[in-house]
């Protein structure tokens, strides 16, 4: 399940990242700048300037309400009818007006290779691109419209009212109790289990779909049950880390 998205900053890849609340942005981040190659370090200083990659990574929710960006709010998730296979999730997806995540992510993607673009242009492609990454490994944020990508059905979770999405986004990261370094340290010793050459190979279609299915088994699991305890988060907590992971795995391709 694990995949890598190779981004082209000129002729330099950069890492993924993914996104959640905003310990998990941070984490991921951090984990990410930990593994960057001199080129992409020097790629990015380029366009961040003293700033790193944790410091942007929640910057797109930062500046979606503002009037400037609010146009963007569209591009963190994706709206999808269950039930749909690959295929037809595939055919779906690319005959949409490009209005989504994935339409935004493919527009940052070119963006950051095109010599038109401005300095100021590449800027915010990247900031843009580290956290909508993310928003594709994220099962809430590629699911359903009515629901608001389950911000409207109601859970209880500790014995406190959340919704589906906070629960994804943060409240289950909140509850393995551990500070974005420790989490670092944690997820950086799941990385170090994988053989490198099984993830230079992803494809920003398949995550999403990845994504999908998963919100598929989230909501059906919901509707028996919206009353959660530790069984929940024992039963998830892995398979949140999965996916954070899944963002991180990194690989450097020339072009």
């Amino acid at each position: 399940m694990k995949k890598r998205l190779l981004i082209c900053l000129s002729t330099l890849s950069i890492v993924a990242l993914t996104s959640w609340g905003l310990v998990g942005h941070k984490t991921v981040a951090k984990i990410a700048e930990n593994h960057l190659t001199l080129n992409a370090k020097n790629a990015i200083k380029a366009l961040l300037g003293n700033q790193s990659l944790a410091d942007v990574s929640s910057w797109a929710d930062e500046v979606r309400s503002e009037p400037a960006y609010r146009y963007t709010a569209p591009w963190h998730f994706l709206n999808m009818p269950l039930g749909m296979t690959y295929e037809q999730f595939s055919k779906t997806v690319k005959s949409m007006d490009g209005n989504n995540v994935y339409g935004a992510i493919l527009k940052c993607e070119t963006d950051l290779k095109s010599s038109s673009t401005t300095q100021e242009q590449k800027i915010v492609a990247l900031k843009f691109l580290v956290h909508f990454i993310g928003d594709a490994h994220q099962p809430m944020h590629v699911s359903r419209a009515e629901d608001k990508g389950g911000n409207t059905i109601p859970v209880k979770f500790d014995g406190n009212a959340t919704n589906l999405h906070t629960l994804w986004d943060s409240r289950l990261i909140d509850h393995e109790g551990l500070s974005d370094g420790q989490l670092v340290t944690k997820l950086e010793k799941e990385i170090t289990k994988d053989d490198p050459q099984a993830y230079q190979n992803g494809d920003l279609m398949e995550w999403l779909f990845e994504s999908y299915t998963l919100s598929t088994t989230l909501y059906a699991e919901i509707e028996k049950n919206n009353n959660l305890d530790e069984r929940y988060y024992t039963a998830h907590i892995d398979l949140l880390n999965e996916r954070l992971i899944c963002a991180v795995d990194f690989v450097w391709r020339e072009y």
